[in-house]
Parts: C-alpha cells; structure tokens; sequence
C-alpha cells in the first residue's frame, strides 16, 4: 500500500527544495547575506571542539544507518530494500547536484553546494536518503536517536563552515526527496492488523467473531463484517498508515463552513472514532435505537470499534413511511435533548425497528456537546430526506407534530438551502422542487421572513477568485520589481495629471445621473452625485459593486421609495449599464480594424478571431443544460423586474438621453483619466484601444471579492497596456496614477461626503 501521508511529505519536500532552489537562483544576494548572517567558529581551541563533535556527529550518524540496517535486515526486509534504493539514487543525485553547483557558480556553489573537497553534500544526502526510505515510523525506538545524530552533525558542519544554512537545508530536502519517492513507489506493508489477530483481540474482549469479510474500506480505514453466538457484528478498523487524506478532508471541511456548522471535528481517525463511541453512550441515555459498541479495542498500532448493528428496515423500505418519519423525529428530538447531533442524516440513517421504535445508523459525524446551529440542521436535513419518501406536507406534518410540537421557528426555513445539506441528500435534489415545495409548506402565516444563516466560511468561487486575483498580486509585483517606478513618477507632466483627476471626477456626475434617470421621483442633482463620491470610501472596505448597489438602495430608501422599488431601480441602472458597456465594446472591437490606409467597414482579422472565439464559447458553454438553467435562475427575475422600467424608460426621451449620457459620462471620465495617465508619462494608445483596455479592466474588476478589485484590476490593466506596445515602465506608471486619482484620492472625499449625508439622514 501507498501512505497517504507519505505523498503529502513528498509533495511538500519537493516543493520545499524547489522554493530553496528558485530563492538561490533569483535572490542571489539575499541568499549570500543568510549564509554570512550565521558566525561561524573562527577562534582555537573552540573550533577544536566544534571539529571533533563534528567527528563523533558523523560516527554517531553511521552507527545509527548500521543499526537501522541490521534492524531491518530481522524484521522487515522490504524496509532494507526500499533504504538501500534510496541510498543507491542518493548518492548519484548528490554528486550531480556538486557538479550542477560547480557549473552553475555563483551562490549556488558557496551558498547550496559548498566547494567538492569538503564532500558535504554527498554523504549528507545518502544518509537521509537511506533513513527517509527505511521508513522508521515503524520503529520508533530508532527515530530519535536517527533524528539528534543528524542534526548534530549538520550543526556541526554549519558551524566551522562545511555547510551553510540554505545548503544543509537543500541537502535535508534532496534526501528526504529520495527516500520518500522510493517509498512511495515501492509502497509499504499495511499497518492494519491481521484477521486472525483482529479476531484473537475480540475473542479476549468476549466477542468470539468467525469470518471477517470487508464490507467498506476507505483511506485509513476499513469496516469488516462478521457474526458471533448473539447475531451480526460489525467491525471498524483505523489504520494509522492512511491518516493523511482523511485529515486534508476533515481540516477543508473546517476551513470551508463556520464553527457553528460543523462543531469541533476531530482531525484524526482515532479521534473520529472514540467520538463515535461516545455518541453511541450519550444515545444509549436518550433511548434512542443505535448501533451497540461492544469493544473500543487498540490492536498494535489500530484501534478497533466493534458494534452490534441495528436491526430494522430502513426509511425508504418501509411501507407506510409517515408513521415512521414520525417517530424518527421524535427519536431526534430526545437525541438533541442529551446534546448529540447526528450530523449527516439521511433516510437511508433512519432505521424503523419491529416495536416501532426509530433509530439511526451511522454515528462517524455525531458530534457531542452540539450547538443550537448544529441540531437545526439536523432537523432539516431529515425533513429533507423524509420530503423525498413521503412527501412534502406529510414530513412537515411529522416534523410539526413530533419534533417541534407547535409552529415551525421561522429559522428552519431559513436553514432550507443546499449547502446545509448532506452530499447524498443535495445530490438526490437536482432538478426537483422539493426545497421550493417545503419553504412553502413552512411559510409563516403572518409572512415574516429570516435571513437564511451564513453557513460557510468561503464559497468555491471566493476562493478561486482571490487565488487568482493573488497570482495577479504577485505577477504586478514581480513587473514592479523589473523597472523603477519612482523614476517615471518624477517625470510626469502634472498638467496631464491634473486632466486625469478631472475625469475621474466627472464619473460621479455620470453616476447621478444615470441613477436619475431611473428613480420614479425627484431627486437634487447635486445630492445623488454626492452619494456617488461616498461610494468612494465604502469600496475600501467592501467588492467594488457590493457598496455601491448597498448604498443607492439605501440612498432612495430614505428619499421614500420602498425597498421593492428602491432595489428595482438599481437593478435597472445596472442592467442598462452592462447593456451599454456590451455595445461599447462591440463598437470598440469593429472600429479597432479600422485606419486611415484600410478604409473599411470591416474589422482587422485579429477582432474577427476575438468574435468568433466568443462566439464558440458561448455557443459551448450554452450547449450545457445545467449551464443554462442556471443562467435562467439568475437573469430571469432580474429582467422580470427590470425590463418593464427599462420600457417605460425608452417611451420618454428625456428619461432615455439622461440615463444614456450619464453611463457614457461615467465611462468616458474612466476612459480620459486612463488617457490622461499614459501621455503624463510620454505614452499613448488610440482611443478605442484605451477604451477597450480599460472596459475589460473594469469587468475584472468587478468580479475581483478585493475592494476596488484591488490587484486585479491593476494587473488587468498593465497586462492590456502593454500587450497594446506601451512600454512596461510606462505602463506601470501609467496605471499606478490612473488608480491613484480614481480609487485613493476619492476615498478620503467619499468618507467626508458620506458623514454628512448620515448627518442629515439621506443615507
């Protein structure tokens, strides 16, 4: 078998001799000035010493490979084999690593290598490679000893100059890189006992088990079935070999959702399962039906969970299912009385004995101790589950009539999403309307509704967008590093400068009025153009478009629209600024194929690949079902709400020309500040080139979770400047005054703007 754990050391010793590597050859002087930070011992007789404890480090660290070895050769033979492997590709590797420093020069070879008569690196990577593939998690009598002898020694040989800091580290990483991959490659016997010893530990226990035959067997763990004198046992064993994956899960799903959501989850099997045997106790008080743990067993290195299953027909193979549903909620109710949680409930748990009486299955998730959070989501995930047996009406009958004796709480409606749910229950969810019939079912009488709880943590697309707006981060900062910025800011014309901040300030008046344009009331100018400058602070703190739909909304709330009417107008001041950034880009596109020596209606080739590779995208992406219902959910109550008002809109010209002017006002002031940048600094683009740049910035920006679209939308835009033949220098200057005069200066007006609209309760 293949360790999981060991995988994962590998992966992260590989990545960790590679970042030494790229920090050696990219930061040459940085990686010579931590070599020369560590003194080294200069002064006799202490060099002495420091040599002669260099000697008995390097015989210790012999006597312990010989140790190792003979150990090895008695009991585990493949062990010998996978560290004499490892020591056979260690040394090689090693030699052509001093012969790569030797041609490389430079600091690689003072600082990783050190000069091929010292022989350093050579014996240093062997030995560890000989240990990492002798694999002593096993013998853990010999891992310390191992551990001090090598660590004396490279303390000793960092200290009269054998080995500086980075190249001891590089040696360490390289061997263990060695010994790890033949051990992963070659695999290594299961830690997980035998059925013979397994069986001889239950039969002590008083469980006299016959065959064992595997049942379900996952990373680190396998359940094995069998049978004694009583009936069917179960028998779940945890293999410390397979710890590694489980972890990475569990640790993900802590990162993923809130505390409140998953509780305290144990990070190791072990762990996992003395959890579950005190989940089965705390149920066993409540008198409610679960599997009965027999034995919690420590077997060698595993640890053995024996169970009694429990007898009785499952929920979905029950005939008549409503009375069963009934008394499964009754049964958790009495299990969140004593404070456990099941934690991963579906029908298939849910198990109806021949009294009647119902139980669950399955405790690996129960939690102990479990919070209000916790228990709801219990709650809702069973009359999920009984939703799909039974029916909608009738789970919520059971759940009203056996688990909340009255009126549902308004919050397990709220708690109705998916992802509080099971991943078998929001699988058998797709394409139903179970959730939607359930809300409805629920509904309070008097019509109030709760804000559904935030349950995660980050959502998937959180994530992947500030890894990615991080790799632009770190892109922007290695183009940083290339030029000298400072240089080209002191060369900027300020008259450019000045037209630059003059057109970011005409994006707030375009703003008002677009925002006008829409409301079905009056408003001053002057005031709705000045919410548009407060916007400016709140994109500090909040994504780009979050604030500035927060605010408007707010905004026209307390100009005496209704919530309704107040969201209706933003969204329609939204949609119809998409519609014309669209068509701007569009034009853009064709009239960027058109000049004076090509007189044509037709765009360059270059924009007819752009469209038609657009077109093949959508085209794709429009092909996939789930892919256009999905943008059906989205778009189709927004347009419900919006295109009515877009209409009325278009039947009044004034209304029309305002709101059309103020979003090409808007983009116009964006696109002279932008202009204005480039020629501060002796650098310029015809116009729907700067148009087109700085329209695909702001789409990128405005999906960025950074506030402002903070790195994504400087990335995008040096990316697109100088892919158009601006110099990189000029690019960067260019766009560091750009986000200067249209996100940071604003901001500190924004803020004034913002306290005396509150002062005077517009906002």
């Amino acid at each position: 078998m293949r360790r999981p754990a060991d995988v994962l050391r590998l992966l992260a010793a590989g990545a960790g001799l590679a970042l030494v590597l790229l920090a050696t050859l990219l930061t040459p002087d940085a990686a010579a000035a931590l070599a020369e930070a560590v003194p080294l011992v200069q002064r006799e007789p202490l060099r002495s010493v420091v040599a002669v404890a260099s000697v008995v480090a390097s015989l210790a660290v012999l006597v312990v490979l010989l140790t190792v070895a003979v150990d090895a050769a008695r009991h585990r033979r493949t062990a010998l084999v996978h560290a004499l492997v490892g020591l056979s590709l260690g040394l090689p590797l090693a030699a052509a690593g001093e012969r790569f420093g030797d041609a490389a020069g430079g600091a690689v070879a003072e600082v990783l290598t050190a000069p091929r008569d010292d022989a350093a690196l050579v014996p240093v990577v062997a030995s560890l490679a000989f240990l990492a593939g002798a694999d002593l998690q096993r013998r853990r009598r010999w891992r310390a000893p191992a551990r001090w002898a090598v660590l004396a020694s490279l303390g000793s040989a960092v200290a009269i100059g054998t080995f500086t800091v980075l190249g001891a580290l590089a040696a360490v990483l390289l061997g263990a890189v060695v010994g790890l991959a033949v051990r992963v490659g070659g695999g290594v016997a299961p830690a997980r006992p035998s059925d013979d010893v397994i069986r001889a530990e239950l039969a002590r226990a008083g469980v006299a088990v016959g065959d064992l035959r595997v049942v379900e067997q996952a990373a680190g763990s396998v359940r094995l079935a069998g049978s004694d004198d009583v009936g069917a046992v179960s028998v779940t064993v945890v293999d410390p070999d397979g710890r590694g994956v489980p972890l990475v899960r569990r640790a993900g799903r802590l990162l993923r959702f809130r505390a409140a959501v998953v509780g305290r989850p144990s990070l190791t099997q072990r762990g996992e399962l003395e959890r579950q045997a005190a989940g089965a106790a705390l149920a066993e008080a409540a008198g409610v039906p679960v599997p009965q743990v027999l034995a919690l067993l420590a077997v060698g290195p595993a640890l053995v969970l024996v169970e009694r299953p429990l007898d009785g027909a499952a929920l979905p193979e029950v005939d008549d299912a409503a009375p069963a549903l009934t008394a499964a909620f009754a049964a958790l109710r009495r299990l969140h009385a004593v404070g456990l949680a099941h934690g991963a409930l579906t029908p298939e748990c849910v198990v109806l004995g021949r009294d009647g009486d119902a139980g669950f299955r399955d405790l690996r998730s129960a939690q102990p101790a479990a919070g209000d959070l916790q228990r709801d989501l219990d709650a809702v995930a069973l009359l999920v589950g009984g939703a799909g047996v039974v029916g909608p009406g009738a789970a919520v009958a059971a759940l009203r009539s056996a688990y909340l004796a009255g009126a549902a709480p308004r919050r397990l409606t709220a708690l109705l999403q998916p992802v509080a749910l099971p991943h078998a229950l929001r699988r058998s969810l797709r394409g139903t309307d179970v959730l939607a019939d359930l809300r409805s079912a629920l509904a309070d009488p008097a019509g109030a509704e709760v804000a559904a709880p935030r349950l995660e943590r980050f959502s998937l697309r959180v994530v992947l967008t500030v890894v990615a707006s991080v790799v632009a981060a770190l892109l922007l900062a290695s183009q940083l590093s290339q030029v000298s910025v400072v240089d080209q800011l002191r060369r900027a014309d300020p008259l450019w400068l000045l037209a630059a901040l003059g057109g970011s300030a005409v994006t707030y008046l375009g703003a008002a009025l677009a925002l006008l344009a829409f409301v079905p009331v009056a408003l001053p100018l002057l005031r709705t153009t000045m919410v548009q400058v407060s916007s400016a602070w709140l994109t500090l703190v909040t994504p780009p478009t979050v604030g500035h739909v927060g605010l408007n909304i707010r905004y026209l709330q307390r100009a005496g629209l209704g919530v309704g009417a107040a969201a209706t107008s933003v969204a329609v001041n939204q949609v119809a600024t998409v519609a014309v950034t669209v068509a701007l880009l569009v034009v853009v596109g064709w009239a960027s194929g058109v000049s004076a020596s090509r007189l044509s209606l037709l765009p360059s080739g270059e924009v007819l690949l752009v469209v038609l590779g657009a077109v093949v995208v959508l085209a794709l992406l429009a092909a996939v079902p789930r892919i256009r219902a999905l943008v059906r959910d989205r778009l189709e109550p927004l347009l419900r709400q919006s295109v009515p008002q877009l209409l009325a809109t278009a039947t009044e010209p004034r209304r029309l020309a305002m709101a059309l002017a103020g979003i090409v006002l808007q983009t116009g002031g964006y696109v002279l500040a932008l202009d204005a940048s480039l020629r501060a600094f002796d650098a310029s683009l015809a116009l729907p080139t700067v148009i087109g740049v700085y329209l695909v910035a702001s789409t990128v920006g405005s999906v960025a979770p950074t506030p402002g679209g903070l790195g994504a939308v400087e990335a995008a835009l040096v990316g697109g400047l100088t892919a158009s033949g601006v110099p990189l220098a000029s690019a960067l200057a260019a766009v560091l005054a750009f986000r200067t005069v249209t996100f940071w200066l604003p901001a500190p007006v924004g803020w004034l703007a913002f306290v005396g609209l509150q002062r005077r309760r517009h906002v």
